[in-house]
């Protein structure tokens, strides 16, 4: 099938927000009746022998988890940080990221260059990455 449009209001049912599209469709065999409804999969986009990652990765920064650290009712009373500027979370127009890798029992900060993703995987275009090295993704504090 080709989408030919894809109509702006939305229907919610059951907490369930569907658009109603046109399509055309190749019904050679005559199956499909007017007034028929259909569940569909649309690929929007494909890759393949791709190395992905998890976005976590992408996310995690060392001096953001030294942050957030910490007694849980301080951080819950404590007045809020003024903004920052600052690129951790954010894709440059190059695409370009950095991942945190463990090799010898350090994490390491290793450049990337990221493709699509959908939302919890990205492509990895670049990078010096292989195939089951350790990313990290998050950090606990040991208790002391």
């Amino acid at each position: 099938a080709t989408i030919e449009t894809v109509r702006f209001a939305s229907e919610t049912v059951s907490n369930v927000v569907t658009y109603k599209a046109i399509l055309t469709v190749d019904n050679a065999d005559l199956l499909l009746r007017p007034g028929m409804t259909a569940t569909s999969d649309i690929t929007v986009q494909s890759v393949k022998d791709a190395l992905l990652v998890p976005n976590a990765a992408l996310r995690y920064s060392p001096a953001a988890t030294a942050r957030q650290r910490g007694n849980v009712l301080s951080r819950l009373f404590s007045p809020p940080r003024p903004p920052r500027n600052r690129n951790r979370g954010e894709q440059a127009a190059n695409n370009t990221r950095a991942v945190w890798v463990l090799r010898n029992g350090e994490a390491q900060r290793v450049p990337v260059e990221t493709g699509p993703t959908d939302g919890q995987f990205t492509v990895l275009k670049s990078g010096e990455i292989r195939d089951g090295d350790e990313l990290v993704t998050d950090a606990v504090a040991r208790a002391q």
